[in-house]
């Protein structure tokens, strides 16, 4: 049996602050966006590819519990961002619902 991850963020106040406005920013230029079990999918231009992947990559160091797959169709990005039930809220404030 796995344990339940943590679902802290290591960032302080105005760090957070700054990751939620980048996400804001690049997540603006979705095509489509869709509610998935447990998170959102992003239909994206292919070309935010490395602007994501690389913030993705960022999330990632101070918020382990998120789980990111980024996938290439029909030139466009597939970006989906999932979480524990439990950081459901988290997901609803940083990346929309």
């Amino acid at each position: 049996m796995s344990e339940e991850p943590i679902i802290a963020c290591s960032l302080v106040d105005g760090e957070q602050q700054d990751r939620a406005e980048q996400w804001r920013r690049l997540l603006t230029t979705a095509v489509r966006s869709e509610p998935v079990d447990r998170g959102i999918r992003f239909l994206l231009p292919v070309g935010m590819s490395g602007q994501i992947a690389e913030l993705a990559v960022a999330e990632i160091r101070c918020c382990p519990f998120f789980e990111f797959t980024l996938r290439l169709a029909d030139d466009r990005l597939v970006f989906e961002v999932r979480a524990p039930e439990q950081a459901a809220a988290m997901v609803a404030d940083l990346f929309g619902t």
